[in-house]
């Protein structure tokens, strides 16, 4: 292995950072330790030799999605601003501003509200996707669909109702037609 010439990081910490994906998912103890190494390079960028100074640069606006691993069994709500990438179980809603990921062996028994949603896996329950539902062949999704885009691959098995549109923008829409009733009067004696 070459040794690198490093100011900030030891050649491990090195390593370790890039080795890995600025976009990837990874477990919590996993993510702490990178976003540490971001922010020790960030901290000392003026420091930076050369190679870390790029590192720090492809890693400056990581964002690092949770991976919930396969040997887990959860349950509850699930509340994420990030990405999600589920192989485990899990019992109760979930609701992401990212893309949620559900691996062949991963299930989810509840709603879900992403913006992307990857089945390879099983969902029991309501789905809704701000932009783009994607059930693979090996994903069953039994429950009802809101999304503006969905992808179903042949083998993949889908029971429930699907409704394409922008939940998000359909909800903006309704609260626009909603005029008090005190403002409608307004406007019919303005009018004539």
């Amino acid at each position: 292995m070459e040794t690198i010439k490093l100011n900030v990081l030891t050649q491990a910490q090195y390593q370790f950072l890039m080795s890995k994906e600025p976009q990837g998912y990874y477990d919590n103890r996993t993510r702490e330790q990178l976003y540490s190494l971001i922010d020790k390079l960030a901290g000392h960028k003026k420091d930076c030799a050369r190679e870390e100074a790029r590192l720090y640069k492809r890693f400056e606006k990581a964002e690092f999605g949770i991976l919930l691993p396969g040997d887990r069994k959860t349950n509850g709500p699930l509340k994420f601003k990030v990405s999600l990438c589920l192989d485990g179980e899990h019992a109760g809603d979930i609701t992401t501003g990212g893309t949620l990921i559900i691996n062949e062996k991963g299930s989810v028994q509840g709603k879900i509200s992403a913006d992307e949603i990857i089945c390879k896996g099983k969902i029991e329950g309501d789905v809704s996707a701000g932009h783009k539902l994607t059930l693979h062949s090996t994903g069953t999704l039994m429950g009802d669909v809101v999304a503006l885009e969905v992808q179903i691959a042949p083998g993949a098995v889908f029971k429930g109702k699907c409704k394409l549109g922008n939940p998000k923008l359909k909800a903006a829409q309704k609260k626009e037609e909603r005029v008090p009733i005190k403002n409608r009067i307004i406007q019919l004696f303005r009018a004539g």
